[in-house]
């Protein structure tokens, strides 16, 4: 299997926790292909940043015992996580029950130009890091730059 440079998540409403927290999370399975880092986009497709993952693990945040589930990170990062599942909670809800992966995030790079798809796209997708680091304000999907 190929490992993509960078994987695009739509992530409008969760975004600001995000950042406070440093922490991601979505329904788990999905058929993301392995990356390298991850890229949010906020309303209108617009990218600030780029992270590395610095931890992985899935979670059921709806569970009693999830205190207990999150034993084995450090301290900082057990409290990462619960702030992010009590605020999402409160704040956004999380759409669907039972399990989520969660990612520990690393900021790599700040985006100062905030660049963007042509169109909104509703789903994840790939770019290079080349790319999204380009300066360009529009920018091209990976498979788009393959063709």
């Amino acid at each position: 299997m190929t490992m993509k440079e960078v994987i695009s998540l739509p992530a409008s409403g969760t975004q600001g926790i995000i950042n406070k927290y440093l922490v991601h999370a979505h329904p788990h399975p999905r058929p993301y292909k392995a990356f390298q880092y991850m890229t949010l986009r906020k309303e209108g497709g617009l990218m600030e940043r780029i992270y590395s993952v610095k931890n992985e693990f899935v979670l059921d945040p709806s569970a009693e015992n999830i205190k207990e589930q999150v034993e084995f990170l450090s301290e900082s990062a057990k409290e990462k996580i619960l702030s992010y599942i009590e605020e999402r909670r409160i704040n956004f809800g999380f759409e669907k029950q039972g399990k989520y992966k969660f990612y520990l995030l690393k900021v790599e790079q700040e985006l100062t130009h905030a660049p963007r798809t042509r169109e909104v796209l509703p789903s994840y997708t790939y770019f290079t890091y080349g790319e999204l680091t380009s300066g360009r304000q529009i920018v091209e999907i990976e498979s788009a730059l393959n063709h």
